[in-house]
């Protein structure tokens, strides 16, 4: 047998994004190049490695045994190109999805933090539902995700981003009572939620089942600036992080109603596949912990200054020309 780590970078790509294009663009070559390598290959190893079919791609029972052997062949080759090379910058482009909270806060200052310490890794940011984002995961369309939840699975790596408080508010208006509802209290007035695709919801599900939360009239809205702007015109009470509502709050416009139990701090998570780790993609999950704050607005982050053009030495013959004729 005589193949390539191209070759069998080309299949693994191919069967996780279940696509030749789609590995084409991940690899920076064309969708011909990447048949290539895969015919290759399977020559190579006397027998065919994928089928298409009407659902994607699908692994033959050689396909099936080289996978794994791919995927750690991947890793070292990862590690060889770190530990060993003189080279230790880290680069690669990176697909990392966010929920809409994130990329209203702290997204951009984890992109300037980035692009300053690692001019040579870039982000490409993917903004959706919790549960979205993981399904994308899922599908090797995602690197990295960043969502509330703990656990996503034994081919997951979950690291703790930070937690955050979550508190019922709604606008003044409503008259909501000072004192702790009870659960079955929340029944009695509108309440506006995310949709089941938010990762949120899955973390509270079992918590609001267990001390039973009961609502009446629910308003969906898959957007948090959407979701801020009707509680504060009275439309429902809402939960929301309060790091992010808290200048509301000062302002009058959203006050905190109390339950009774209050909801526990919601864990966000950086999530990425085991069989994708990366010493760049540990990077942007170190700098995603350091640089977390749901206290940030979009327009509070300070957006770096365009760097000055470089002054281009002038060679001393000709410096000494210039001088001469200057002096004339």
């Amino acid at each position: 047998m005589n193949f390539t780590f191209k070759q069998l970078e080309a299949f693994l790509f191919s069967v996780k994004l279940q696509s030749f294009s789609a590995a084409a663009v991940k690899l920076h070559t064309t969708q011909s190049a990447i048949s290539k390598r895969l015919a290759e290959l399977e020559a190579s190893l006397g027998g065919p490695l994928l089928h298409r079919t009407s659902h994607g791609l699908e692994l033959t029972q050689v396909g099936r045994e080289l996978l794994p052997l791919a995927e750690e062949t991947q890793r070292l080759w990862q590690r060889i190109a770190h530990d060993i090379s003189v080279d230790k910058t880290l680069r690669g482009t990176f697909r990392v999805g966010v929920t809409e909270l994130i990329a209203m806060t702290w997204l951009t200052r984890l992109i300037q933090l980035l692009q300053k310490l690692h001019p040579q890794v870039t982000i490409e940011p993917v903004v959706d539902a919790g549960l979205t984002l993981f399904e994308r995961l899922e599908a090797s369309k995602l690197d990295l995700a960043v969502m509330p939840g703990t656990f996503w699975g034994q081919a997951f790596e979950s690291i703790k981003v930070t937690e955050v408080e979550q508190v019922w508010i709604a606008s003044p208006r409503l008259q909501i009572p000072a004192r702790a509802l009870k659960p079955h209290e929340f029944a009695d007035y509108p309440v506006i939620e995310q949709p089941a695709g938010a990762s949120k919801n899955r973390f509270y599900e079992a918590w609001r089942a267990e001390h039973g939360f009961r609502f009446g009239k629910v308003m969906l809205t898959n957007s948090t600036t959407v979701l801020r702007e009707l509680t504060i015109s009275g439309f429902g009470l809402s939960q929301q992080a309060l790091d992010y509502v808290r200048p509301d709050i000062r302002s009058g416009l959203l006050r905190v109603v109390k339950s009774d139990p209050m909801p526990p701090p919601l864990v966000y998570s950086a999530v990425y596949r085991r069989d994708n780790v990366s010493p760049a993609l540990a990077r942007i999950v170190e700098l995603a912990v350091k640089t977390c704050d749901f206290t940030l607005r979009a327009s509070q982050h300070d957006v770096a200054p365009a760097r000055s053009p470089k002054r281009q030495r002038v060679p001393r013959e000709l410096a000494k020309k210039v001088a001469r004729k200057t002096r004339r």
